[in-house]
């Protein structure tokens, strides 16, 4: 999303800057010890070593002082599988596609957004193994997936990719759930498809996205929409630029703790434990800013406003009263103009509520896919 890019990359620069404040304090101490401005020089020294520390240790305090404490609360991990496909695509790119639950259920093909892998779906993907089959996919660049030659992230490509998958797999009617960009990819598809022959989709579940480039659904849309040509569209080409060295103070980011402050600030709504904050920092972290940044430029060509009332599919959609990404009112906006659509509004809730509020989002989704099972 292009706040939380914006937001990572003041967070790198921050981090880019701590070695260096160190460094003049370690030059200072160098330069005044065993003179007459030796507790100067003793305080510069204190100040180093605390930076260097909070350098490579900052984290761990700074996800404990943001986070809540649940007790008995089942903690996000990294999981995988022994049933992995590979989807090769024309434009050079690979899409992992990992399979969990049972082979005779109802399939479910989950997305994931901007930032994310498969990972992100550690609550769903426990929750519904037992009774479903799971269809996860890495969007291109991230987790598993490998990039495309072109370069091309664009809404188009992902929809084709997912797409792709849907026949590969062979999955008969199956429900679509979509989280953020990977929401926005779903409405692609459907979008796309509309008027031509397709397989049937059982239903979909649109979680914290939007129907249009989301500076226009975002916290300060006003400021995102304005600065989108004159400041994000260049700045994303320079972190693709510089994307190596921007992986970098991203990594130092996650390791002080900064980017840990910008991820709880943007898509949690205060009542996330210290691990699940850790998680999807850590998820954000693995994720080349080069693939990010053309996320973003490819979000910002997306707009399926027109197409939403030629959606016939049922629809759940899920939204957050706190979500500063996908502001509630683009959730309120698409059950007002998707014909067999219904909302849930999450509260309290933000972006990364799939981690945060897991029980009332998987319930919600259980309601939803029942009904669609009964024919309602």
């Amino acid at each position: 999303m292009p706040l939380l890019f914006l937001a990572f990359f003041i967070a790198d620069l921050l981090s880019l800057a701590y070695p260096f404040i160190a460094y003049y304090l370690y030059r200072e101490w160098d330069k005044y010890q065993d003179t007459v401005n030796d507790d100067y020089a003793q305080r510069c020294l204190y100040g180093a070593i605390v930076l260097l520390l909070f350098i490579v240790l900052g984290k761990f305090l700074i996800k404990v002082l943001l986070s809540k404490n649940r007790k008995g609360e089942d903690e996000p991990h990294m999981f995988d599988t022994n049933k992995q496909e590979t989807v090769r695509r024309p434009d050079g790119s690979t899409i992992n596609v990992e399979y969990y639950g049972r082979e005779d259920g109802q399939s479910i093909i989950f997305v994931h957004g901007l930032n994310a892998n498969i990972k992100n779906w550690y609550y769903q993907r426990k929750y519904f193994e037992k009774d479903y089959r799971l269809i996860m996919m890495d969007l291109p660049g991230m987790g598993k997936s490998t990039r495309p030659a072109n370069k091309d992230l664009s809404l188009t490509k992902l929809a084709a990719d997912l797409q792709a998958v849907i026949e590969h797999t062979g999955a008969k009617n199956p429900i679509l759930w979509g989280h953020s960009m990977g929401g926005m990819t779903v409405l692609t598809l459907l979008a796309k498809n509309r008027d031509v022959g397709f397989p049937a989709i059982k239903g979909v579940i649109l979680e914290h996205t939007t129907y249009t480039n989301p500076v226009r659904t975002i916290l300060f849309r006003g400021l995102m929409t304005a600065i989108q040509k004159p400041v994000l569209t260049p700045l994303c080409y320079l972190i693709i630029f510089l994307s190596p060295v921007i992986w970098i103070c991203r990594w130092m980011s996650y390791l002080n703790g900064n980017a840990h402050i910008m991820t709880r600030w943007l898509t949690f709504a205060g009542t996330q434990t210290a691990k699940q904050l850790d998680f999807s920092t850590l998820l954000s972290t693995l994720t080349p800013p080069a693939v990010m940044a053309r996320g973003c430029l490819g979000m910002f060509r997306y707009d399926v406003t027109d197409k939403l009332s030629d959606i016939r599919v049922p629809t759940l959609i899920i939204g957050a009263n706190k979500d500063r990404l996908t502001r509630p009112d683009a959730s309120t906006y698409m059950q007002e103009h998707i014909p067999n659509a219904e909302l849930v509004m999450l509260s309290p809730g933000n972006h990364q509520a799939l981690l945060e509020r897991h029980k009332e989002v998987n319930e919600a989704a259980t309601r939803f896919i029942q009904k669609l099972s009964k024919g309602e």
